[in-house]
């Protein structure tokens, strides 16, 4: 039994039940929530939203363009740790007993990590080029582009995997 067996078979056997109002931990069961796509998707349109506030502070404001900057940075690091901690335990729990669906939304979630560092780069760039007064309206296109694709993955491949999947899970649950 390979190792990878041994500890996946470890965490399915286990009963740990979460604590009350304490931090999820590796053995947190994670339940299917429908209204987190939509939450993800409002969270998305608000950083969209800051996105061209910011815009218009480039030329006006510089000094508080740099801090917004970093604030949609931290926003979009919040959004990626509600989807690591909420949507990505329910789809690998869900395709577990399939290994080759496994390893194609493992593939995509490599994926998924690339395009969100990409575009904290991106972000760190923009900031740079706000605080020495430089270039930043080109930076700023290059964030909007990153966010785009980083939203259209995730609502054409990871939002509507996590629903198939905890509806598929609901559903048989009932049955």
């Amino acid at each position: 039994m390979s190792l990878f067996s041994r500890i996946r078979n470890a965490a399915d056997s286990r009963t740990d039940t979460d604590v009350h109002g304490g931090p999820p931990t590796w053995n947190t069961p994670v339940p299917f929530d429908a209204n987190l796509v939509a939450h993800l998707l409002a969270r998305h349109d608000e950083l969209d939203a800051r996105i061209d506030a910011l815009r218009s502070m480039l030329a006006s404001h510089p000094g508080l363009a740099e801090s917004v900057v970093r604030e949609c940075a931290d926003f979009l690091h919040e959004l990626r740790h509600t989807e690591a901690l909420r949507l990505y335990p329910v789809i690998a729990r869900g395709l577990s007993p399939d290994p080759v669906a496994r390893r194609l939304f493992w593939q995509s979630r490599l994926v998924m990590l690339g395009l969100a560092r990409r575009v904290m780069r991106r972000f760190e760039e923009l900031a740079r080029a706000v605080r020495t007064g430089r270039g930043s309206e080109a930076e700023l296109g290059h964030v909007v582009t990153g966010l785009a694709e980083y939203r259209r993955r995730n609502e054409t491949t990871m939002y509507p995997l996590y629903t198939a999947v905890g509806e598929h899970r609901a559903r048989t649950r009932v049955a």
